[in-house]
């Protein structure tokens, strides 16, 4: 089996995890001690237990005590990420190597939240930073021209994937930060009720759409593009033909210099592709490199709608989180280090326990579209099949992510994860402080969240049969002082920097998504030829007509 590469970069010439020695060590003591660990005798036994297993990180705390794993558990993984080099992935994220070779790019992201000042240590990514924080200061400078407008009431955000997923969440975990006077939608899907239903109940005189994609070629997003500049030509009497089902359709030569000029205020282009942006009607455009990939990507001017809805100064502690944690990553040794830590406990589920999902489950309103969008994060980043030299995995690797915000998960699948006779790690996220509502409110809030820890790890084993909770459990419980910019900044670059190290450890390229590129490619052959060439898919097209 091939443990490096000696065709392409050296960075890359890191053994995989299931080559090791300490991989190895690891299936031997699963096979004899970890499948039988019983962590609630591990409670009762080891008083320190949560003291010892508590990590803390930049506006975030984990507590692991809950979790199936002992000290020579922790000792093992400890050892495969020293011997699979992971400082050296590590120090490469940050220095500036090209980490996603697939693609011929960069993987930079943690640029773009580098304070004034910061001096990176390669060449490159000096100059880049520099173009970055020249790109922050005017769309945050636009942004707060667009907070100040009166005449803005609506603000519509038309992208998919990341340039949805992330300024969604992030708007709407803030929004006791919103500013007044301004409401935020997203659009995203093709299907035209998505868009249908956020235009009617717009005013055209007084919504802004933000057009969200690095190609700006990206398929939903442009169809719906389309439409939105349709809608708001036939309020001012001139109707474009109906959209293009794929490509970009520029706007006609006979549209009036008025009308012309309405658009370029009413619309804005987060893209890399300036000239398609042109042609499409929109001079106001943020542009941003093309090794910002669109899971990483809100950060940069993809994140405009995040800066309208709170502000500048408020986008700036969104940045300073994210930086904090980005040198917790890099600096903190591996035993104390939280994205680590989390990756290397995603490796002990998915690969030795056999584990297929994680539940997420927020006990946050705000965070209520967190797991959607850690889905996009974990699962297009590691649900890959070769490794970097092309070699297949066989390995599983990225989990099936999914979940729900607290309480209502409690009343949903709750049900399966305590009595079910798969076992469903849970991953809850609580806050110290409470938002918006009352004290007693957010006391019961957390009490829910520990009562569901605990019923995991304990189970039930009096009365009836059909009451009976089989117990030993895992679950994670992540903390966070409040939902501020800060924290939540932290807490997305938590998870990106864990994503990282556990495809690093399975040894995949975690920055492309070339099984998404499928699926648009073969949906675009569909349109263009109005029948598709297998029997099957001609089948269901007649089916569809």
């Amino acid at each position: 089996m091939t443990t490096s590469t000696s065709s392409g970069p050296a960075f890359l010439a890191t053994p995989r995890c299931d080559t090791t020695q300490a991989w190895r060590d690891l299936q031997s003591y699963f096979e004899t001690q970890g499948r039988h660990f019983d962590v609630r005798q591990a409670l009762q036994a080891e008083p320190q237990r949560f003291a010892q297993m508590a990590i803390e990180a930049p506006h975030v705390r984990a507590d692991f005590s809950r979790n199936l794993l002992d000290a020579s558990t922790l000792q093992l993984l400890n050892a495969l990420a020293q011997q699979c080099q992971l400082q050296a992935s590590i120090d490469a994220l940050f220095s500036g190597l090209p980490l996603n070779t697939t693609e011929g790019r960069a993987a930079w992201h943690v640029l773009l939240r580098c304070p004034p000042g910061f001096a990176p240590e390669h060449p490159a990514m000096a100059q880049a930073l520099m173009n970055v924080q020249a790109s922050q200061d005017a769309f945050l400078s636009y942004a707060e021209q667009v907070r100040l407008d009166e005449s803005i009431t609506d603000v519509v955000n038309i992208g998919i994937g990341g340039s949805d997923l992330g300024p969604a969440v992030v708007v709407q975990a803030l929004e006791a930060y919103r500013t007044a006077g301004k409401r935020i939608h997203f659009v995203s899907n093709m299907d035209g009720d998505d868009l249908g239903l956020t235009l009617r109940g717009l005013d055209p005189a007084r919504t802004l759409f933000l057009v969200a994609s690095k190609s700006f070629g990206t398929a939903e997003t442009m169809v719906n593009a389309q439409v939105a500049r349709a809608w708001l030509l036939a309020a001012h009497g001139y109707v474009l033909p109906e959209a293009q089902q794929q490509g970009v359709q520029p706007l006609p030569d006979d549209v009036p210099d008025a009308l012309r000029a309405l658009l370029s205020r009413r619309f804005v282009a987060m893209t890399s592709n300036a000239q398609a942006a042109n042609a499409f009607g929109i001079t106001t455009i943020f542009p941003f490199a093309d090794w910002v990939g669109g899971r990483f990507s809100l950060w940069s001017s993809i994140g405009l709608s995040i800066a309208i809805a709170i502000g500048t100064q408020h986008f700036r502690a969104l940045l300073t989180g994210a930086h904090a944690m980005d040198q917790h990553f890099r600096t903190t040794p591996v035993a104390r280090n939280l994205p680590v830590q989390l990756a290397l406990l995603d490796i002990w589920y998915r690969n030795f326990h056999g584990f297929p999902t994680r539940c997420i489950a927020p006990y946050s309103h705000g965070l209520r579209r967190l797991p959607a969008y850690l889905q996009q994060l974990e699962m297009e980043s590691n649900g890959k099949g070769c490794d970097w030299n092309g070699d297949p995995i066989t390995l599983a690797t990225a989990p099936v992510i999914w979940g729900e915000a607290g309480t209502n998960c409690q009343h949903a699948f709750f049900q399966l994860i305590h009595q079910g006779p798969q076992v469903i790690p849970v991953e809850f996220i609580v806050l110290r402080e409470h938002g918006l509502g009352t004290a007693a409110q957010h006391r019961a809030l957390q009490a829910n969240a520990v009562a569901q820890a605990r019923a995991l790890t304990f189970g039930k084993h009096d009365g009836p049969a059909y009451k009976h909770c089989p117990g030993n459990r895992p679950s994670t419980m992540l903390v966070l002082d409040r939902l501020d910019p800060a924290s939540v900044g932290a807490l997305i670059a938590l998870y990106e920097h864990r994503t990282f190290v556990a495809g690093r450890l399975w040894g995949i390229n975690s920055f492309d998504q070339w099984g998404v590129e499928l699926g648009k490619s073969l949906a675009k052959e569909i349109l263009a030829a109005h029948q598709p060439d297998e029997a099957a898919a001609q089948d269901v097209m007649r089916w569809l007509r």
